[in-house]
C-alpha cells in the first residue's frame, strides 16, 4: 500500500512538472537572447515604424453591474478563440458601482481576429477593445442578463 502511494505521489508530481513545461516553455523560448544588442538611436537615425512587423497592444475591457457574471468568449494574441464561464470581474468603481476586468496582450500579427462577446449577471453589460490604446470597439447591452459583442470593423486595423 505504500508503495502504491508513493507511486500516486510521483506520478502526481512528474505529470505537474510536465504540465508546467507545456504551459510555460512556449512562453519562455519568445524571449529574446542575452546577445542581442540594444538598438541605438542616434539623432539621424529615425524611429521605429509601425508596419505590418508591428505588434499590437490590445486590451479588452468586460464591465457588468454584477461582480459574478456569465461567460465571455475572445479572439487571443493569435486570434484563437478562448472561452471562460462563470467570470468574475474584480475592479470596482465606487462612483459608478461597476464592476470591470481587463484582459491584456500583445498581437504578432495585424491580421489575427479580435472579437469579444461578453454575458452579464446582472443587468447591465459592457465591452470594449482598444488597439495600442485606440477604442476599436465597443458595445453596451442592457436586460436580464445581456450580452455584448465587440467586434471592430475589418478596416481598422
Amino acid at each position: 500500500m505504500i508503495r502504491t502511494l508513493a507511486f500516486r505521489l510521483l506520478l502526481t508530481v512528474a505529470l505537474g512538472i510536465l504540465g508546467c513545461l507545456i504551459v510555460f516553455v512556449p512562453a519562455t523560448a519568445r524571449s529574446t537572447p542575452a546577445a542581442s544588442p540594444t538598438p541605438v538611436r542616434t539623432p539621424s537615425t529615425p524611429p521605429p515604424q509601425s508596419g505590418p512587423e508591428a505588434e499590437d497592444r490590445v486590451s479588452i475591457t468586460f464591465v457588468s453591474d454584477q461582480q459574478h457574471n456569465g461567460a465571455a468568449a475572445w479572439s487571443d494574441a493569435t486570434g484563437n478563440l478562448r472561452t471562460q464561464t462563470h467570470v468574475p470581474l474584480l475592479q470596482r468603481d465606487s462612483q459608478s458601482g461597476l464592476w470591470s476586468a481587463t484582459l491584456v496582450f500583445t498581437r504578432h500579427s495585424p491580421d489575427a481576429p479580435l472579437h469579444a462577446v461578453f454575458r452579464s449577471g446582472g443587468r447591465f453589460a459592457r465591452c470594449e477593445v482598444r488597439v495600442n490604446d485606440r477604442l476599436v470597439a465597443e458595445d453596451s447591452a442592457h436586460g436580464d442578463h445581456p450580452t455584448s459583442t465587440c467586434q471592430p470593423n475589418t478596416n481598422e486595423k
